[in-house]
């Protein structure tokens, strides 16, 4: 038997949740261009910017949204952990990768010279 248990959450309240979120988003963005005479950029930004939050709040109270933040935060954490390559091991890479696309471009030049030059003299084109 699998004693595992899934947690069953609210499917219509997470549904709703997310709803909000999105009708938050699309009417600060409608908000931003409808105030475009009467308000300006910044305050309109900042505006959206406090919409946006909040539509990301309220998206992260439902269990899918609280997946993604959670998510976004592991990923921030492994992205924490890659090691980058210092600029002379970059600029030697990105050396050595031309390098090789010239040598291969060469000797792709060089097999095409011959088989086409092998394709005429076998059809008599000399």
């Amino acid at each position: 038997m699998n004693s595992k248990v899934e947690k069953s959450g609210s499917g219509f309240g997470d549904t709703l949740l997310l709803l909000i979120a999105v009708v938050m988003l699309l009417g600060g963005i409608t908000a931003y261009y409808f105030y475009q005479e009467l308000a300006i950029t910044p305050v309109r930004v900042a505006a959206l910017i406090v919409v946006t939050l909040l539509a990301s709040w309220v998206a992260a109270q439902s269990q899918k949204g609280a997946a993604f933040f959670r998510f976004l935060k592991e990923s921030d954490i492994e992205r924490r952990k890659v090691v980058w390559p210092t600029h002379q091991e970059a600029v030697q890479t990105s050396l050595m990768v031309v390098v090789v696309v010239i040598i291969i471009s060469l000797f792709l030049a060089a097999v095409d010279w011959a088989l086409g030059s092998l394709v005429r003299s076998l059809l008599g084109g000399g």
